[in-house]
């Protein structure tokens, strides 16, 4: 018969624990931003007559919405408590 593994094993085998990752999740999503700022201001430069100026802060606005919600749940998740050992 299999024992239950400790806590200690289970985070050997999975690797890193989730709440101890958050400066990777800020990073990422600091540096997504900023790649979808990047895509917004290539097409102000280089496609002004199909990229509209309102067009690109609407696509900045609503892409940096989902962004940062995304973010948040992320972040929540990551600080959920673990589910109690029997």
């Amino acid at each position: 018969m299999m024992s239950t593994p400790t806590r200690d094993e289970v985070e050997r085998m999975i690797g890193k624990r989730t709440e101890n990752m958050m400066g990777l999740y800020i990073i990422g999503a600091i540096l997504s931003w900023i790649a979808t700022a990047f895509g917004v201001w290539v097409g102000f430069t280089y496609y002004p007559w199909a990229y509209a100026f309102t067009s690109g802060m609407y696509a900045l606005t609503v892409l940096s919405v989902i962004i940062w919600v995304g973010f948040i749940f992320i972040v929540k998740v990551a600080r959920e408590k673990p589910v109690s050992e029997r």
